[in-house]
């Protein structure tokens, strides 16, 4: 019984770590090989980030669909379709980067398959999350979490070195054709893992009349999700001073303050809400938005930092992620109360590491400094999303959307954060600064974020102070209000 136990504890821990790795795995292939597929296209390398920001739509897109999805349809049906597509999109990429046809095929194939794939792989994570809710264990269900949470650093650290040394010797193409056999890979683990409770309805014991309600409530979400990705490629294409960019941003900041003056007509029949864990979720999306990478990264690459000691020290921060995570993971399961303990000490760290970069600008090559920041940053996030999201999962049993809200939470705050960082870092440039002082502000920023995260953990501590007989939910709640 023992070895059955171990046998289909090892199948779902596989199932977790490709159900939120492989997205990650997609998105930093794309990165690492930038400047092939700018040759491939025929376009700038930096005009090649409208191709991460298509794989980074397409996910924040189906990540806001997925709680919805999901509970009104069966597991296993939806991981075959995405699977089956995202196959299709990696192939027709492979295919197209070996027979090389004309640049117009070239570049409607790319980008079109870059679109879906990022659309279909996304919805990998949420069906792990799934199958981590499903389990009764509670120390399972956190050693599953932390498993899901250690994918993506793992994805990053280990994909840049399978690009450099496999894709270099077998060429681009063959190696996304070879990334077209890991959808159906995680495809072989849904009859172990759900079995007969793929089903939303014996999981979910949901109605068909509950879909057009669901539906309804989805439609303000993705509404407001697809204004900003219309923002974003306004920003990207034609500048943040646009009237277009200037329009579409107004149009999204409409929708989102509709969206909160209505948040108690949306949320009405939703089941019962953990405000804790909403809680939570807020500051874990207010953490994505410093910890992005994409600034401090940039900057060392305009100051003729060598490739090695940027490689280098993305492995060590990624390392460090792995690490945190994993410790944070073993001490929740000994400890499952220390949830906002853990939190509140990963801020630290988080603070530390970006008073850090903030200095980048006033040093010449200081590479302790370049390295010690972003391994801090690094464990900070790695403990805060553990805690974060452990937290979550044990609150969430019984609210479908809540517990399959940390992906979209982590995906949309890193493109938020990405797009906030840019919005100042372009206005910085446009009102004169000179570029050091512009990445200046941009670390600035940072650590305003963090100070936000930190006042809003203070804030949820002097509330439980001051009613020490009121549960953690709802003095969450009573904050939130």
């Amino acid at each position: 019984m023992r070895k059955l136990l171990a046998l289909e504890g090892l199948i779902l821990a596989v199932f977790v770590l490709l159900g939120n790795g492989l997205r990650s795995i997609s998105t930093t292939t794309v990165s690492v090989s930038q400047s092939e597929f700018a040759s491939f296209l025929n376009i700038s390398v930096e005009k090649t980030d409208v191709l991460i920001e298509l794989l980074l739509g397409g996910a924040v897109l189906a990540l806001a669909l997925a709680p919805f999805v999901i509970s009104m349809r069966s597991a296993k049906k939806i991981a075959v379709i995405f699977a089956v597509i995202t196959t299709v999109c990696y192939t027709l990429v492979g295919v197209t980067m070996l027979v090389d046809p004309a640049l117009e095929i070239r570049e409607v194939v790319v980008l079109a398959s870059f679109a879906f794939s990022g659309f279909s792989v996304a919805f990998f994570a949420p069906l792990a999350q799934l199958a981590i809710n499903d389990e009764s264990d509670p120390a399972m269900r956190a050693r599953l979490t932390t498993v899901w949470i250690s994918a993506q650093p793992i994805a990053f650290l280990l994909t840049p070195q399978l690009v450099k040394y496999v894709a270099f010797d077998i060429g681009t193409g063959n190696y996304f054709l070879i990334m077209a056999a890991l959808p159906l890979v995680f495809l072989i683990f849904i009859p172990f893992v759900f079995g007969d409770k793929g089903e939303a309805a014996q999981t979910d014991k949901a109605s068909p009349a509950d879909a057009p309600q669901a539906w309804r409530r989805a439609l303000p979400l993705i509404i407001a999700v697809l204004a900003f990705e219309a923002w974003t490629a306004a920003n990207s294409f034609v500048g943040i001073d646009s009237i277009v960019s200037l329009s579409l941003m107004a149009l999204f900041v409409a929708i989102v303050v509709a969206l909160y003056l209505k948040r108690g007509h949306l949320t009405r029949g939703a089941g019962n809400v953990p405000q804790l864990a909403v809680f939570l979720l807020c500051v874990l999306f207010v953490l994505e938005i410093p910890t992005t990478g994409l600034y401090d990264t940039a900057y060392l690459v305009r100051h003729l930092c060598s490739a090695d000691l940027i490689d280098n020290r993305a492995t060590l921060a990624a390392a460090s992620q792995i690490v945190s995570v994993f410790g944070t993971g073993a001490i929740l399961v000994r400890y499952p109360h220390w949830g906002t303990r853990m939190v509140g000490l990963s801020l630290p760290f988080l603070l530390a590491g970006m008073v850090a970069i903030y200095f980048y600008p006033y040093q010449e090559v200081n590479v302790p400094l370049f390295y010690i920041s972003k391994m801090l940053s690094s464990i900070g996030m790695g403990m805060a999303t553990a805690a974060v999201i452990g937290v979550v999962a044990g609150l969430s049993a019984q609210n479908r959307i809540i517990a399959l809200a940390p992906a979209f939470i982590i995906m949309f705050g890193t493109e938020v954060g990405i797009e906030i960082l840019e919005i100042v870092f372009q206005s910085s440039k446009l009102a004169g600064l000179d570029i050091n002082s512009a990445y200046e502000m941009v670390f600035a920023v940072q650590i305003v974020a963090v100070l936000v995260a930190i006042a809003l953990m203070l804030y949820w501590a002097a509330g439980k102070r001051a009613a020490p007989g009121l549960p953690p939910a709802a003095l969450a709640g009573s904050q939130a209000t």
